[in-house]
């Protein structure tokens, strides 16, 4: 278990609005959950069904050394965000409503500002940081703590899914689920969404890499036991290690195969480059639990995500729309089927 799992409680809770709670937690100098620049942290709950639980991670770049491009205050992504995608109670077809799949449950919000995918803890002093002497990696810790507000604020939820956007989806494939499962314990019905975090890297992008492993320090924490985990190899061993080690939880994985924004991060120049690479990697764990890890990889689309958006409901791989996926995914139906269209040059 992390260390701060069970450290950091907020130091104060506000109301603000249709039915959110902000909760700022101390930075105490960068031992304490903290955005990059060294700002507070803060995470956002909004009550639903007790019973059902969202846990959302929120998305925006990724920071290394020399490459600047994350998002630095959790303030640039306060809530109460505009009523589209799961944020919303539905969508208007202007013929129907078609509802929202979580529009029930009750939430945990964490803004991302860590700059390391809620997977780092090091600090690290560099003068080429346009927002400070010094890099504050603490995306562990800020996970950790929001977490744990979580158990505090929910502590009833048996059906709890873990999801973000982006570098959100990175870290709720990441070491979120094992987190959730230390706090909530194994009897809960688990389930992981990620939205366009590619996880597989591009393992010809060396310099990124090393950068990556020794600006976030996030190899300590990978299981023991996990041989394949390498902070220089393929990042999905620790979605294969879950896999492998709790049978009951369920995961997903949704991407556009032309997807602009991660082919930046993870220097890959063409469509179909990045194609090959998440429709193999991500390929792999389908293969080895067909039941458990599925796909819904849209062909010909550069778009970047679609959870927090209106693509929740417009957009579709061989004909099926994303919201009954997504449904389907939840609630473990024998309809949920692994999407991989076939390629569509853009």
């Amino acid at each position: 278990m992390h260390p701060s799992l069970g450290e950091f409680t907020p130091i104060s809770s506000e109301d603000i609005g249709d039915g959110w709670t902000k909760h700022t937690f101390d930075p105490d100098g960068g031992n304490g959950p903290i955005c990059i620049a060294g700002t507070p942290f803060s995470a956002y709950t909004k009550e639903g069904s007790a019973r059902e639980l969202m846990i959302l991670l929120q998305g925006g770049g990724a920071c290394w050394q020399n490459f600047y491009f994350c998002n630095i205050l959790a303030e640039d992504q306060a809530l109460p965000p505009p009523p589209v995608g799961v944020w919303g109670t539905g969508f208007d077809t202007g013929t129907e409503i078609i509802p929202n799949p979580v529009g029930d449950y009750s939430v945990l919000y964490m803004p991302y500002c860590d700059g390391s995918v809620f997977a780092g803890d090091n600090d690290v002093v560099d003068a080429s940081f346009p927002f400070g002497p010094v890099r504050f990696h603490r995306g562990l810790r800020n996970l950790s703590a929001g977490i744990d507000l979580a158990k505090a604020t929910f502590p009833r939820a048996r059906r709890i899914l873990v999801t973000g956007s982006s570098a959100g989806g990175v870290g709720a494939a990441g070491f979120a689920p094992f987190l959730t499962r230390f706090a909530f314990g194994n009897f809960r019905k688990l389930s992981v969404f990620n939205d366009a975090g590619p996880v597989a890297i591009n393992l010809s992008d060396v310099a990124g890499i090393a950068a990556r492993a020794a600006d976030w320090d996030f190899g300590k924490f990978n299981p023991a036991s996990c041989t394949e985990c390498d902070v220089f190899g393929q990042a999905t061993a620790i979605i294969d290690w879950r896999l492998e080690n709790d049978s009951t939880i369920f995961e997903a994985f949704y991407e556009t195969d032309a997807d602009f924004t991660n082919r930046f991060f993870l220097m890959v120049p063409t469509q179909a480059q990045y194609r090959d690479l998440i429709v193999t990697e991500h390929g792999k764990l389908n293969a080895k639990y067909p039941f458990r890890y599925k796909r819904f990889i849209v062909s010909g689309d550069g778009s970047h995500t679609a959870l927090q958006s209106n693509l929740l409901y417009l957009q579709e791989a061989n004909g099926t729309p994303l919201d009954v996926w997504l449904h389907d995914f939840l609630r473990r139906s024998h309809h949920w089927k692994d999407i991989v269209e076939d390629f569509v040059p853009l």
